[in-house]
């Protein structure tokens, strides 16, 4: 890479860290956010068997709340705290690493989520750097992620989504690699090991994408004893084990409880999709729909010419990703699968496709197809940061109960509201 592209690549990544350092400043915590706040301080927003709060009055003075939350209760409560979060550690470690050098403010948290989102557009611009014919085509998929509004969206939220999806990518990278080197004596092969235990230990729904990629592999090469190697992965992430059959005895209720039937689960996980791509938290626009639905119909017909083998072990894999999730929700009776963020990891899938697409296939509708996915995904952006779209779900959830709570009229003095 010359002087000139270097410059550019950086300028970019510094724009979009200043754009969503201050969409963070925007908005406050919101539901999830919180938990993961009073996590770091090691005191729970809820009364559970078990926590700060377990056994005293339920009257608080302010100054008493004041004096718990001054003291650092992280290391002590860890242990009781992770199984009332539900999620795997290593986010909320690194984030308290990353709380003393910066703070918990809103900003300071969603700070670390959105480096590790900036690191994930390097990863993959230079993965397909390495690997592509045309010289623009990197530049052109790093376009079409940085214009992701889903990617917008949780790489600016104090959650792990953003760390999970570095670490999927690290761990993509590392597997394309080593298979290519077929090498298993090599740094890379230890990469991706590195990188894929930690992705389990960051978030559970990444076991789908690691099968996902042994899937892609059996189906691509064959039963070869390198199918094997993913299993190294599944073993260092045993010892957790113990704690996540604590985790689903600790929660009686989940807020995904209820089973779904087949037909409304495939129909959710492809609506989820169009979620992944264009439209975080809300349904896309029915013009949003049809735009992308036909770059997709577009992309996927333009592969099957070039690229048809690949096109169909990629599609195959990407539906039995979802196979997996509704599988999994009917053994534990829940309906996950609505919910897209869970299964983010199949976007890596889906820029894999789209690096093809325009790396390999006629280059003028490939770009148009880009272009107008660029264009329909900024204006969602522009939203989302002017908060006229998918604010932080506590705003909704602040508006439905003073809608439900309250009779709100206008009057020429203004607007009051008076309990129903």
């Amino acid at each position: 890479m010359n002087l000139l592209s270097k410059i550019v690549l950086v300028t970019v990544f510094l724009v979009y860290l200043l754009l969503g350092l201050s969409h963070s400043a925007q908005q406050g915590f919101w539901h999830d956010e919180i938990y993961t706040l009073t996590f770091l301080n090691g005191v729970s927003v809820y009364d559970f068997e078990g926590s700060i709060w377990e056994g005293q009055d339920t009257l608080f003075a302010a100054n008493d709340y004041k004096e718990v939350l001054a003291e650092d209760h992280f290391y002590a409560h860890f242990s009781t705290q992770i199984l009332h979060e539900g999620h795997p550690p290593l986010y909320f470690m690194l984030l308290k690493i990353w709380s003393y050098g910066f703070g918990s403010t809103a900003i300071a948290l969603r700070s670390f989520s959105l480096c590790c989102g900036i690191l994930t557009f390097l990863i993959l611009f230079n993965l397909f750097r390495s690997k592509s014919k045309r010289k623009y085509t990197a530049w052109v998929v790093l376009a079409l992620l940085i214009t992701n509004p889903f990617l917008f969206y949780f790489f600016t939220e104090a959650r792990m989504y953003a760390l999970a999806i570095l670490l999927a990518a690290l761990s993509f990278k590392c597997w394309l690699e080593y298979k290519e080197q077929k090498n298993i004596k090599s740094a890379t092969f230890l990469y991706f090991c590195f990188s894929s235990t930690g992705l389990l230990y960051t978030h559970y729904y990444g076991l789908f994408f690691l099968s996902s990629l042994a899937f892609f592999e059996l189906l691509n090469d064959g039963i070869k004893k390198s199918i094997f190697n993913h299993s190294i992965t599944l073993l260092c992430f045993l010892p957790w084990g113990f704690a996540i059959s604590k985790q689903l005895n600790f929660h009686d209720i989940h807020w995904t409880d209820g089973i779904i039937s087949f037909g409304e689960s495939i129909v959710g996980y492809f609506k989820g999709i169009l979620q992944l791509l264009v439209s975080p938290m809300t349904t896309p626009l029915l013009y949003e729909q049809v735009i992308i639905i036909a770059i997709i119909l577009l992309g996927v017909s333009l592969l099957l010419i070039k690229e048809r083998k690949f096109t169909a072990i990629l599609l195959s894999t990407i539906f039995i990703y979802g196979i997996q999730i509704y599988i999994f929700d009917q053994i534990v009776e829940h309906h996950s699968i609505l919910v897209p963020r869970y299964y983010m990891f199949v976007l890596i899938f889906i820029y894999w496709g789209l690096y093809k697409m325009i790396d390999t296939t006629p280059q003028t509708p490939s770009l148009l197809a880009a272009a107008a996915y660029i264009i329909i995904s900024s204006l969602v952006i522009s939203k989302i940061y002017q908060l006229d779209r998918a604010p932080k779900q506590m705003f909704r959830e602040v508006a439905a109960f003073a809608d439900g709570q309250l009779d709100c009229k206008h009057s020429t003095n203004g607007r009051y509201c008076m309990p129903h």
